[in-house]
């Protein structure tokens, strides 16, 4: 078994390209088969390196690896369409030769038989069936003598010993024309797997509108490359036993295409980020502070300090449990970074209170006189205030909040205080206590 996934570097990898590569890959795992990947750059004006880059760097990325194909190797050559010019036109004038293709207005055409029908067994869609009579006659070659996708794409699924074609639903209206062209090269068959596509939530094809499509932009974003993986499998599937969080191995274990459902996969961001905040919080503690410390350093764009790092570890556990993607670190840790410190001027209009001040005034004494400055000490002394003063915690602990943070939504408050520290926490309250 030999499947394949073949993108074009006109843009950076798609979501919906991503998936399908997932699913052959998958495949081909769970049936101790071969992974292959190509790039298909017949389209000269679009296609670059920087794109062809980007795909290659988020599939493994993404965890997915190849047996053979670009950068891997194998017994046919670069793996790029580019290179094969001359096989395509080779294979076109055969055909042209044989009474199978004709030339007109310079471009070379492909005959297709006048009746008949194509059929073949989709692994998704069952029986299928496309009568001959609507399949027009397809250019092979255009006039400039440059293979179309047609061409190329069948040549190499059949010099390569593809033996399964699982690709998206939106090429099966050529896929009788691709069989017509295997026919025509005297080659076996291959089966042929449709996948569904992908739409938003609003139940329309997945375009930009919907947001982010692109790998490297959820990369970008903070997600992990496993959620993403994790989320990408549900697209269509589901491994049984409404089992939605799992790793790759059990993936690999369960996957079936012939379990694949036909009616389009919703991608839903909420959901992908939902997922990626439970991976986040499962995330070892080594793991995570590596994740941590690069998210912030890459945030701020230079090196942490050494006691910005020791601030930092005292609160990474309360942000761990708190975090939708590794980008929401900066902005519920930056009160603790040597950096400019400003209060959110509508945040603090919202909290100054008499009541606040008074609160906010006493607590700050009291920590003044104590020495050990505990993160359960600190709880004691704000509670007993609110206590000592017969004030709501929405009052004294939010007014506290945005002076030492510089905002209503933080890591907890508590947690806040002593990973900042006494000095600077004294500091902070003070620049805000209005009597002072």
């Amino acid at each position: 078994m030999k499947l394949r996934i073949a993108p074009s570097p006109t843009g950076n990898l798609h979501i919906g390209n991503a998936r399908t590569a997932l699913f052959n890959w998958l495949y081909a795992r769970a049936n101790n088969g071969e992974f292959l990947v190509r790039i298909d750059d017949t389209d000269k004006e679009r296609s670059s390196e920087e794109y062809e880059k980007n795909i290659i760097e988020n599939l493994k990325w993404l965890g997915l690896d190849w047996d053979e194909g670009i950068e891997v190797g194998g017994s046919e050559g670069s793996y790029k369409q580019s290179s094969r010019f001359d096989r395509y036109i080779e294979v076109a004038e055969e055909f042209e030769n044989n009474g199978l293709a004709y030339r007109e207005e310079g471009a070379l055409r492909f005959k297709v038989p006048e009746e008949g029908e194509i059929k073949f067994q989709d692994i998704v869609r069952g029986s299928m069936s496309f009568n001959l009579n609507d399949v027009e006659d397809f250019v092979i070659l255009r006039s400039d003598n440059s293979p179309t996708y047609h061409l190329a794409s069948t040549v190499d699924d059949v010099d390569y010993g593809i033996t399964l074609v699982a690709r998206g639903e939106d090429i099966l209206s050529s896929t009788p024309k691709h069989i017509l062209l295997i026919n025509a090269l005297q080659a076996p068959l291959p089966d042929f797997c449709h996948l569904p596509l992908l739409f938003g939530p609003d139940g329309k094809k997945l375009s930009k509108r919907h947001g982010d499509t692109s790998v490297s932009a959820y990369k970008d974003k903070g997600v992990i490359s496993e959620a993403l993986f994790n989320y990408m499998c549900l697209l269509g599937w589901a491994p049984g036993n409404d089992l939605e969080i799992f790793d790759k191995q059990i993936a690999i274990e369960k996957f079936d295409l012939n379990n694949v459902l036909p009616n389009p996969a919703i991608f839903d961001t909420k959901k992908l980020l939902w997922m990626n905040g439970q991976y986040i919080r499962d995330l070892k503690d080594g793991d995570f502070e590596k994740s941590f410390i690069e998210s912030i350093q890459d945030s701020i764009s230079r090196e942490l300090f050494e006691q910005e790092i020791n601030r930092l570890k005292k609160i990474k556990h309360a942000v761990q449990e708190r975090l939708e993607t590794l980008n929401d670190i900066n902005e519920q840790v930056k009160f603790l970074l040597d950096e400019p410190f400003e209060v959110n001027s509508k945040d603090w209009e919202s909290v100054n209170t008499n009541e606040g001040q008074e609160y906010m005034k006493n607590v700050r004494n009291k920590f003044m006189s104590t020495k050990s400055f505990k993160l359960n000490e600190i709880e004691e002394i704000m509670r007993s205030e609110l206590e000592q003063l017969n004030i709501k915690p929405k009052i004294g602990f939010q007014i506290t909040r945005v002076a030492i943070t510089g905002t209503k939504i933080s890591p907890p408050l508590f947690e806040s205080i002593y990973a900042l520290g006494k000095e600077n926490t004294i500091a902070r309250m003070g620049e805000s206590i209005e009597d002072l």
